[in-house]
């Protein structure tokens, strides 16, 4: 890592200082096997000490709070969708009208959103939170959909 301060990763940086806010270090701490001083210094980032890939995955399992993994993946320019382990649409019909609907949800929170210009930090994780949730109905269709047709013949495809 670099001891460099100027700052190089807005969202992992952020992320940081929300994931401090939003949970309780010390609980949070204690629950991975870390000192809470040490898990603090690990979030300030003047500090040299940095969390690893074993720190992350620890505080997500700890927390089920993906907001690290996902701003890491941001710098990136890449994003995770979690399969939401809720009971699935009886069909996918019903699957795709629910994702019609969520997505409806978005483009209406959207226009909303936009036509103040600014909007809070909370009102940003609420929009974020229901965006990732159509994602995730998203992988579900498209995992529903890899399964009901990958079992077919291939002749059966063939006569399609």
């Amino acid at each position: 890592m670099s001891n460099i301060t100027k700052n190089l990763h807005p969202h992992y940086r952020g992320a940081c200082a929300s994931f401090a806010k939003d949970h309780n270090v010390e609980r949070v701490a204690a629950s991975i096997g870390m000192s809470s001083h040490v898990l603090r210094n690990k979030f300030n980032q003047a500090q040299k000490h940095k969390l690893s890939g074993e720190d992350l995955i620890a505080l997500y399992h700890a927390t089920h709070d993906e907001t690290l993994l996902d701003a890491l993946l941001l710098e990136c320019g890449l994003t995770a969708v979690a399969i939401p382990s809720a009971e699935r649409a009886p069909s996918l019909t019903h699957q795709v009208i629910q994702l019609n609907s969520q997505i409806a949800n978005i483009g209406q929170r959207t226009l909303e959103l936009t036509e103040r210009g600014r909007i809070t930090c909370n009102e940003h994780r609420s929009f974020m939170s229901i965006a990732t949730a159509a994602m995730g109905s998203v992988a579900l269709l498209i995992n529903d959909v890899e399964q009901r047709f990958q079992v077919m013949s291939p002749l059966t495809v063939l006569a399609m």
